[in-house]
Parts: C-alpha cells; structure tokens; sequence
C-alpha cells in the first residue's frame, strides 16, 4: 500500500462527478446548497420528493476533512437520510470515495 507521499494529495471529485454518483441512487435529485473551499466542493445536499407528502430524501456528499460550521467527515462519502415532514427517520451511508483506486464505491 503506498502513502500519500508516494502518490500525491487525494484527487478531490467536483460537483458533476458527485451528481453522477448521486444519480445512481435518485431520480432527478434537486441540489439545495453547496460550499466550496480553496480545494474544490466539500458539501453538497441535494433533494428529493417522496412518494407523499411530506416525505423526502436528501443525499449529502462530505469530502474528506474538517471544514467550517462544524462540518467534518473522516472519508469523503455521501449519506443518505429519509424524512418525514421535518423530522428525520432513517440514514445511511450509499458511497463512499476509494482514493486508493480513485473510484466511488456503493455500500452494499
């Protein structure tokens, strides 16, 4: 395995990578806010309507590290969480980014 030095910083993924992947899991998803950094994208929330109403589903992407307002994340990845009305019910992780192989990897 080798370390960072051996091969450069982690590549961050932009904004219409992070879509494609979201894509994989949602249909026609609709990006609410997104932060930027010196570096690239760090955040993105993108919704979605459920079958009723009230009913949504937000896709958050995290790039790896610690950035302002408290947001931070250890891998760079994107979480799922349902809602009902405003309160959430259920969340998981759909994909997390393998800088070792440079690609997104579904949870299984």
């Amino acid at each position: 395995m080798k370390n960072s030095f051996e091969t450069g910083p982690e590549r961050i993924p932009d904004k219409a990578e992070v879509l494609q992947v979201i894509f994989r899991f949602a249909e026609s998803p609709t990006v609410v806010r997104e932060l930027y950094d010196d570096k690239g994208l760090y955040l993105l929330e993108a919704t979605v309507s459920g079958e009723n109403p009230g009913e949504t589903t937000e896709y958050r992407y995290t790039r790896k590290g610690v950035f302002p307002d408290h947001i931070e994340s250890l891998q760079t990845v994107i979480h799922r969480v349902y809602y009902e009305g405003e309160m959430p019910v259920t969340g998981d992780n759909v994909a997390f980014f393998e800088p070792e192989s440079d690609e997104w990897k579904d949870v299984v």
